[in-house]
Formats: structure tokens, C-alpha cells, sequence
């Protein structure tokens, strides 16, 4: 009986050194992943996947990495375009100045070469828990066979803590004898989100128009171009005078190409559209309009031009209306 006993009691002696080795290596491993020193970012800023994030400095713990991945799965506005897989390790890249002392504005991003960035609002606690976190950097891109596919979203984070993420997707084809239309796809829209009060990141909906209207927009990046000519103070007002009878709006822009505001004759706004798309690739042009279509893009031409493709566009008469009425 006493030789049964010794036997259980080395047995139990054996497992409580095992158990005592396991969890002070355990506890080792949490200590090499406290959070601390972590650089802090001034505001405004700009967030972009433009760097390597080292593995080894302010490694998210496991059980907070985890709770990312809900987060990334559902948030309002524009989703990806290009999915991939999410990265299993990542890092706490800085932090942002936060309003209130029970939170705390994380930048986080996937270890080695950073693809992606979240704006995480983490309490403020010796074990923080994510409140919310939102997908505001994005950086891939795919290769197939005729064409390649890419997507970048960038941050602009200013110090009333509002939040805009502008996503540009692109899929470019290669022109070929066998693909000699080009079905290339490039688009940006932005995002406004607001760190609210509470810790909460909110989703800043698009004011949106009921009315249907017709309009054509004549812009110029003057930024680019320099100042404009006679011709285009002519062109405008040409184009004006022949399309105001019929009702399609006329607007002219130079500036802040995201959010162009269309205005009836009675100076009410209508709609507010974003055409900074055709600026990345035109300098000068014309767009004609119809709420709910896909919009035209016209080349800077004369007036006459300019008006021989609306008619095509909004199928009517808009140079020979006016040449009747000239004549009467």
C-alpha cells in the first residue's frame, strides 16, 4: 500500500513540474507582447500602406487580434473590391491623440509588408478590449492574364477627429488584336466616417437628391493648366445659352472635384457628384449628366462640339431647337 502511494504522489509531483514549466513560459510569452512605448501621431495625418511594420515591436496579443476580424467583416461604406486573406500576426504602428482618458486610438497594421491598416479604438485598460475598428488603409494587387486588377485606400484623419478614406479600384486591361475595346475600370469614391463621444466610429452618409434633372458640366484642373482663356469663358456660355431653355443645367468647375454641386436655375441643389475620377485621366473636358446613367465624357472642344454629342446623349434637339428659334 505505502509503495502504491509513493508511485501516485511522484506521478502527481511529475505533472505539477510540467504544469508550473508550461505556465511560466506562458507567462513569459504574454510579457514579450506588453504594450508599451507606443509612438504617438499628431494630427492631421495621413494613413497610407506605404511601409514594413516590423514583427517584433508592439505585437498585438492573440485575444485582441482576434476580436479585428469581426470588425473588418462589417463596416458601413464602399467594401473591398479585391479580397484576400487577412494577416494572422499584427502590430500597433502608433497612436493617435485620443479626447477622452477611457479609450485610446490605435493605427494597426499586418506585420512585414504592410497591405492593410486599421483604425482601432481600444479601451483604455491593462487588458484593452477593441470597442470598434475600421479598414481605412488598403494596398493589393492581382495580375491575371489580360489585365491587372489593384486597389489603394488612403486616410485623411483630422484633429476634430473626423475621417476621410478615399478607395480607388482599378482593373486595366491590355489592348490586343483580340480586345481592341478597352473595358478598363477605374474608380474612386470616399468615405466619411466621425470618432464619436463614446468611442464609436460613425458611418457619415451621403446627403442624397430625389430629383431627376439633365445637366453638362465644362471643368478644368487649374491646378494643372494654369489659368484659362477667353475660349473657355466663350465655350461656357455658349453652351449655357443654347441648353438653359431646354432645361439641362449647366455648371463649371475649376476645384474640389469630389464633391461638384448640381444646381437647378433656381440656385437649389440637386444632386452632388464626385468626377474626380475623369480628372485623373483629363485635364479639360465636358460631362454630360442624367441622374441615374452611366455619365459622358466629351473631350474640351468648341461649344458646337460640346453640344453635338449632348444631343446624342439626351436625345434631343439642342443646336437646330436653337437655330429654329434664332430664325424666328
Amino acid at each position: 500500500m505505502l509503495k502504491y502511494m509513493k508511485s501516485i504522489s511522484v506521478k502527481h509531483l511529475f505533472f505539477y513540474i510540467v504544469l508550473f514549466f508550461f505556465l511560466s513560459c506562458s507567462n513569459n510569452k504574454d510579457e514579450g507582447n506588453d504594450i508599451q512605448n507606443i509612438e504617438e501621431q499628431s494630427f492631421p495625418c495621413t494613413i497610407e500602406c506605404n511601409n514594413t511594420i516590423s514583427d517584433s515591436v508592439n505585437l498585438l496579443p492573440v485575444g485582441v487580434a482576434n476580436q479585428l476580424f469581426k470588425h473588418i467583416k462589417k463596416f458601413e461604406g464602399t467594401q473591398f473590391n479585391i479580397l484576400t486573406k487577412m494577416p494572422d500576426t499584427w502590430g500597433i504602428e502608433c497612436k493617435l491623440p485620443s479626447f477622452s482618458p477611457n479609450f485610446e486610438l490605435w493605427i494597426v497594421s499586418n506585420t512585414g509588408e504592410s497591405f492593410i491598416k486599421l483604425l482601432a479604438i481600444v479601451t483604455a485598460a491593462e487588458n484593452p478590449t477593441i470597442i470598434q475598428a475600421l479598414p481605412i488603409a488598403y494596398n493589393v494587387a492581382v495580375e491575371e492574364a489580360n489585365y491587372i486588377e489593384s486597389e489603394y485606400w488612403s486616410a485623411d484623419i483630422d484633429n476634430t477627429y473626423n475621417v476621410i478614406v478615399a478607395k480607388k479600384y482599378e482593373r486595366l486591361y491590355s489592348i490586343t488584336e483580340q480586345n481592341i475595346e478597352n473595358k478598363s475600370i477605374s474608380t474612386t469614391k470616399k468615405d466619411s466616417y466621425k470618432i464619436e463621444l463614446d468611442g464609436k466610429i460613425s458611418y457619415q452618409k451621403p446627403e442624397t437628391f430625389d430629383a431627376d434633372y439633365n445637366a453638362i458640366i465644362q471643368f478644368a484642373d487649374t491646378s494643372v493648366i494654369g489659368s484659362l482663356n477667353e475660349d473657355w469663358v466663350l465655350n461656357s456660355m455658349e453652351v449655357q445659352e443654347k441648353i438653359e431653355s431646354l432645361n439641362i443645367l449647366f455648371i463649371t468647375v475649376t476645384s474640389y472635384f469630389d464633391k461638384v454641386e448640381i444646381k437647378n436655375y433656381y440656385g437649389e441643389t440637386v444632386d452632388i457628384v464626385d468626377i474626380s475620377n475623369f480628372i485623373n485621366k483629363h485635364n479639360m473636358g465636358y460631362l454630360a449628366l442624367k441622374k441615374g446613367e452611366k455619365t459622358l465624357f466629351i473631350p474640351y472642344s468648341t461649344a458646337e462640339r460640346c453640344l453635338q454629342k449632348a444631343e446624342e446623349y439626351f436625345k434631343v434637339d439642342i443646336i437646330e431647337k436653337n437655330t429654329v428659334n434664332e430664325n424666328e
